[in-house]
């Protein structure tokens, strides 16, 4: 009770809650907890949710973004471009698109042994595209799904380990279809400049450190003990228990192919509308190589690092300028832009019925 004080504020209850709970009946009860539990008031942990500025400035940069994109090939044979789309391959693309979320629920409900409803679970991956809108690096995503694992049943370690086990087969399923389709296309790698991963060594040789530092002092081993240690056993007996299940591993990893391809799939759909004339596997080529740069961008979602990525590759494999500026902002709206709404819907449905 002592350690839950700092979050007794309506920013940490539900609408529901708070609409029952007033200010002053929070302040009363920090006063009762704090005289009941012996224990000094503490100040509030500051929470923020989305800000209306973070907004603003997502949508501001965007708008620049996409404003300058078309400059870059002329504003011109974009809009030929444009006009002349097969409106029959644009609706693959949102198709594809809504692909992608019925195999990322496949792949979540492999990394956790608790059954997880299905239809939720699709909605919960549909939320995730919109939190992740105004969260970098799907940092809200991950959080959202780990609460949905928890609301579902699994241990808050399996939920956790689950989410890991997600994102480490989405990386080993992104490695391996990258090698298949550049040789596949026939291109070479040359293309595609990963960033130096110099500063990842660093902060891993600085967080190992840390963990020595804290290692050092009784108080920090006893604390890496009963907290790092005993979450540390519950999660690998996670990954045994799912080890031995074959089904868990054929949803794991064929959930996040599905993903990959399905994405693949909508860049391809986006193309062939604006008649690129590229292969599929060109095109999965340019976009596993692209996902890898955008990666690394700190906008929510690779914004501006991906269509840049996305224009440089296509045109390096022969695409003309202004075609493969119109597929890129086809492929972005319908991928990223489009699935807000819902995403946001399903978000509020979620939470209606206590899913998350």
């Amino acid at each position: 009770l002592a350690a839950a004080l700092p979050f007794l504020q309506p920013l940490a209850l539900s609408a529901a809650t708070r609409r029952h709970a007033s200010k002053a009946l929070l302040r009363q009860l920090r006063a009762d907890i704090a005289t009941a539990t012996g224990k000094e008031p503490v100040p509030l942990e500051r929470l923020v949710r989305v800000r209306p500025r973070t907004v603003i400035t997502v949508v501001m940069l965007s708008g620049a973004f996409y404003i300058l994109l078309p400059q870059l090939a002329h504003v011109g044979d974009s809009v030929r471009a444009i006009r002349s789309a097969n409106w029959g391959w644009l609706l693959g693309c949102v198709a594809m698109s809504m692909g992608t979320y019925v195999g990322a629920a496949i792949s979540t409900s492999g990394g956790v042994r608790a059954r997880l409803p299905f239809l939720a679970n699709v909605q919960t991956q549909l939320a995730s595209s919109f939190v992740n809108r105004v969260t970098p690096a799907n940092v809200g995503g991950m959080a959202l799904n780990v609460r949905f694992m928890q609301k579902a049943g699994a241990e808050p370690a399996e939920a956790v380990t689950g989410m890991g086990l997600n994102v480490l087969a989405g990386a080993i399923v992104h490695v391996v279809l990258l090698a298949v389709f550049l040789a596949w296309a026939g291109q070479g790698n040359s293309a595609f400049k990963i960033p130096s991963n110099s500063k990842v060594l660093a902060a891993i040789a600085v967080l190992l450190a840390l963990v020595g530092s804290v290692a050092a002092t009784r108080r920090g081993r006893r604390m890496l003990k009963t907290r790092v240690i005993a979450q540390l056993e519950k999660s690998v007996s996670s990954v045994v228990a799912l080890a031995r299940s074959p089904l868990k591993l054929v949803a794991l990893f064929g959930g996040s192919i599905c993903v990959t391809l399905a994405y693949t799939a909508a860049l391809a759909c986006a193309i062939a509308a604006f008649h690129g004339g590229l292969t599929y596997g060109q095109v999965g080529a340019v976009y596993l190589g692209s996902s890898i740069i955008a990666a690394a961008a700190p906008t929510p979602g690779g914004l501006g690092a991906m269509e840049a990525a996305l224009v440089a590759g296509l045109t390096a494999v022969g695409m003309e300028a202004g075609i493969a500026v119109a597929a890129v902002l086809a492929y972005r709206l319908a991928t990223y832009w489009l699935p807000i709404l819902p995403g946001w819907l399903s978000f509020q449905l979620l939470e209606r019925r206590n899913y998350i």
